[in-house]
């Protein structure tokens, strides 16, 4: 799978300037970058445009992405458009409560807040099974609910109770809002209410 986005410091290393330059350009709108938590990620299509803009050369690894890219008739507006998809997953970050977004029973997105109450890092829940963090959670009972919730709003119970495994205090019963996402099939947003 290509890397579809860049840390600071890798876009600095590719620039040869200091990781907090990139920072206060993103800062100052001359670079597109998304924030992750207190960081900033750089999407491929933008190291690749600044890389150009500048004469430098491309990095082996996204040239590779570049290339596919062009092939596919595409340009880099498919780069945006998986970006943009990418920025729409950290919608999370925007959540206060904890909040994680899963497909296919697995989780593809949570923010800081989750994370501080499961006892993990972000990373580390990425990929994970949703049974395993919520005990009990049959995958398509939330499907089914998120689908009433979107087709009958108000009407239906407003949250499904369940149990949290988490790293540090064990088993905690918690009441899971859940809400299908409308530009990415099949994922639905749960925010824990404690």
């Amino acid at each position: 799978m290509e890397k579809i986005l860049f840390s600071t410091p890798e876009l600095a290393s590719f620039l040869g300037v200091f990781h907090t330059t990139v920072r206060r350009w993103i800062e100052q709108g001359k670079i597109r970058g998304i924030r992750v938590g207190r960081n900033y990620k750089i999407p491929a299509d933008e190291v690749i445009r600044i890389l150009n803009d500048h004469n430098l050369p491309v990095p082996k690894s996204l040239r590779k992405y570049e290339l596919s890219l062009r092939n596919n008739g595409e340009g880099l507006s498919a780069a945006r458009h998986h970006a943009s998809v990418v920025g729409k997953l950290l919608i999370v970050e925007e959540i206060e409560d904890p909040a994680i977004i899963c497909r296919k029973q697995s989780i593809i997105s949570a923010n800081q807040a989750f994370a501080n109450l499961m006892g993990y890092s972000q990373v580390d829940l990425i990929g994970q099974d949703v049974g395993e963090v919520v005990n009990g959670t049959f995958y398509k009972k939330l499907i089914n609910l998120a689908q009433k919730r979107a087709k009958y709003p108000g009407q239906g119970p407003p949250h499904y109770e369940a149990h949290l495994n988490t790293e540090k205090m064990g088993r905690k019963r918690v009441k899971i809002s859940v809400s299908p996402l409308k530009y990415i099939p099949d994922a639905l947003l749960l925010i824990i209410r404690e």
